[in-house]
């Protein structure tokens, strides 16, 4: 009679999750699509009533074949099945795995995402670097700006969890279309946060310049007010309605000192790491959102909760982002 394939690690893992909660084995074999006996038998495994024996000596790799599954997976990135498929070994994938992360210098890791730097935008990075790199207060007159989009179903990074075996498995749902967003502007700096605004329809350079006309004026004229002789400068990325002649023509009219800003440079500005923070608790706990109307209001709820005193961490961090600039040679940093 044919044996069956050997119990995975995963099953024995769910049939242990199952036993723990009463579960009987014929149930545990219905649900895994395993033998009643084969579900007994682990359960014995378990138990420590009847320890089988492994049919054979534990295939192993060899010291040679170990580097070289090393060496496949990180300069050819092939996946475990690969590199067994490669090594022409008869040996658990799971064992490979276990020799790679048995390495002090191989982990396997999610790709971090970051903006593809031509040696201009390196060089324009470390210019801007070495230009403020020495002068720590500089940045307590800096007013840190972007847009944020919010989804109703959630960013792609919050729809992985940690699943306990002996529980319904969660849902996530996608409505046709992403059912709706909601996109926002901010700014901040050590003088406070601006309130939140909603963005409505397409964001050309005359919406701009009205939001700042409405927004950001106010704030700085309060802060010329308070202390005529600290200057004020406006952080802004190079998005083309931005650095277009409309708004660069009301920046001049208003006064207003822009800060000129290397092109793809996320990590230079903190108000991304708002944003991160922003987004973990609006989509705290998997939530998700049945109108447009319910994200606005959990939008405000979180922003509130925003502190002056987190804000000014990252403020403090400036420095720190700046010199991991020069060590990156004008790289991508962890910022």
């Amino acid at each position: 009679m044919p044996r069956g394939s050997e119990i995975t690690a995963e099953e024995r893992a769910a049939i242990q999750a199952f036993l723990s909660v009463g579960k009987s084995c014929r149930w545990i074999a219905k649900e895994i699509g395993r033998s009643k006996s084969a579900i007994a038998d682990v359960r014995k495994c378990l138990d420590g009533e009847n320890k089988t024996r492994r049919r054979g000596a534990r295939p192993k790799l060899s010291r040679r074949e170990g580097r070289r599954a090393v060496r496949l997976a990180i300069s050819q990135q092939l996946s475990a099945a690969k590199i067994k498929q490669e090594l022409g070994v008869q040996c658990h994938s799971q064992t490979i795995l276990n020799v790679i992360n048995g390495t002090n210098y191989a982990r396997y890791k999610k790709r971090k995402q970051a903006p593809d730097l031509s040696a201009r935008h390196r060089r324009a990075r470390l210019k801007f670097v070495k230009d403020r790199i020495a002068n720590n207060a500089f940045w307590r007159y800096v007013l840190f700006s972007d847009e944020k989009k919010f989804n109703l179903d959630g960013p792609d990074c919050y729809r992985f969890y940690w699943h306990d075996l002996r529980r319904d498995d969660q849902i996530f749902s996608k409505r046709v279309g992403g059912g709706g967003s909601v996109q926002i502007w901010a700014f901040f700096g050590a003088s406070g946060k601006s309130e939140l605004v909603f963005l409505k329809g397409r964001q050309i350079s005359s919406a701009y310049t009205q939001r700042l006309q409405q927004y950001l004026l106010p704030h700085i004229e309060k802060l010329r007010e308070m202390n005529p002789e600290n200057p004020v400068i406006f952080q802004q990325d190079n998005c083309s309605y931005h650095d277009s002649r409309e708004t660069k023509a009301w920046f001049e009219s208003a006064g207003v000192d822009v800060m000129d800003w290397p092109s793809k440079s996320p990590d230079l500005n903190p108000i991304e790491n708002v944003w991160g923070k922003l987004s973990r608790d609006v989509y705290a706990g998997g939530r998700q959102f049945r109108t447009v109307d319910e994200l606005r209001a959990q939008i405000k709820e979180s922003w509130s909760r925003i502190t002056q005193e987190y804000l000014n961490d990252l403020i403090e961090s400036m420095p720190r982002r700046l010199v991991a600039v020069v060590e990156a040679t004008g790289g991508s940093t962890d910022y």
